[in-house]
């Protein structure tokens, strides 16, 4: 056993100590913290500890509210209490750009309205006809009753979820839930709707949503003479919530089930002036003919690959509004970029309290003196 000081937390929300000069992660603990542990991994750079017992107390922390935590892996940060959560949040994107020498303003972080209850799915794994999740680098399965992170709906029924076997995914929209492949739960963002399926892309917090649309909306400031290209367009939401402001939308998404809903979705929605193509992003958007104005870009964890920024480069829109998930990546993405656009401001939000994700909104402006360029002057190769 040994006694650890917590000085720091990293960017998974883990505390930070070191044993004998070499780093220690160590899950549920806050700086200030002394603790014992046990080491549960040792690699050639770092180990990964778990407390045995808590020597020092913050006065700060937050005692568990769920009788799961921290072993299922749902939550990384549950013992923070929110305000604070927030605080480490806006402070690890300061950090992460900061790391990566990118200089761009970070805005205050917008918290989510519903600290708890508000995922809208979820991924359930079936074991012995119960329901629950592995906990966390494991493949020990932990039954859950009730998570306090889940809609209520969800939580009301888990009783009643089948139990075959292998995973299975809900889905809520506070008053329905399904979790049958044929049928679909409509959203109500703003004074849109969105039926999305079982399986397709949508984000799992209804409220924080709305308020991250409203700001890709007031960066991307379209005008009615505007074509804007909405790349991973999912099921068409983003694309569709702009819709109105500008020209056109072209809608690029490698989903056909995302592209079936996204055309539903307009045709729900009454808009005419979106079009949306079933397709790998980067070449997709290689072939289109169109005077692309801005774009915006809602890309899985992983960023952009080659390709889509080799197209995005070439195209050269005045703006970029990037939707990110992962600041890694993000800043990653941003630094490639640099070279032909300017970051010009980043806002954080809380998509997933409770946890150490933290998404991002970042606007990018094309630099004045710059010019598409071909493909090979490009300097992402």
């Amino acid at each position: 056993m040994e006694t650890v000081e917590i000085t720091d937390l990293d960017h998974q929300g883990r505390g930070i100590g070191r044993i004998q000069n070499k780093i220690v992660f160590i899950p549920n603990t806050i700086p200030g913290e002394i603790v014992n542990i046990h080491i549960t991994q040792e690699k050639k750079n770092y180990l990964v500890g778990r407390v045995d017992q808590f020597v020092k107390k913050s006065p700060s922390r937050q005692e568990f509210l769920c009788p799961y935590y921290p072993l299922c892996g749902g939550c990384q940060i549950l013992h923070l209490p929110y305000a604070e959560q927030l605080i480490y949040k806006e402070n690890k994107v300061h950090n992460i750009f900061k790391r990566y020498h990118v200089e761009v303003p970070i805005k205050p972080i917008i918290g989510s309205p519903k600290p708890f209850g508000y995922r809208n799915k979820v991924t359930f794994q079936n074991e012995n006809g119960k329901l629950g999740f592995y906990e966390e680098e494991t493949h020990r399965f932990i039954e859950i009753k009730n998570c306090l992170l889940l809609d209520s709906k969800i939580n009301e029924n888990i009783i009643h979820l089948p139990k075959h076997s292998g995973k299975v995914v809900v889905r809520s929209n506070q008053q329905d839930i399904t979790f049958d492949h044929q049928k679909k739960v409509m959203h109500n963002i703003v004074d849109f709707q969105f039926m999305v399926s079982l399986d397709s892309f949508f984000q799992i917090n209804d409220a924080v949503t709305e308020l991250l649309y409203q700001k890709v909306k007031e960066y991307l400031q379209a005008q009615k003479t505007d074509t804007v290209l909405d790349l991973y367009c999912g099921i068409g939401t983003i694309g569709i919530f702009v819709s109105r402001d500008c020209k056109k939308v072209i809608g690029i998404e490698i989903s056909k089930e995302a592209i079936e809903n996204a055309k539903e979705n307009a045709k729900l929605n009454h808009i005419p002036n979106i079009t949306f193509i079933c397709g790998d992003a980067g070449k997709e958007s290689k072939k289109l003919k169109e005077d692309i104005t801005s774009i915006i870009i809602d890309p899985p964890r992983s960023g952009l690959n080659q390709e889509t920024l080799e197209t995005i480069l070439t195209i050269h829109p005045k703006k970029i509004v990037y939707v990110s998930c992962d600041p890694m990546t993000l800043v990653r993405d941003v630094n490639l970029l640099k070279e032909y656009y300017h970051p010009v401001e980043v806002t954080p939000f809380d998509m997933f309290p409770n946890t150490y994700h933290v998404e991002n909104v970042c606007l990018l402006m094309q630099k004045s003196d710059t010019k598409s360029c071909k493909i090979d002057e490009l300097p992402v190769k």
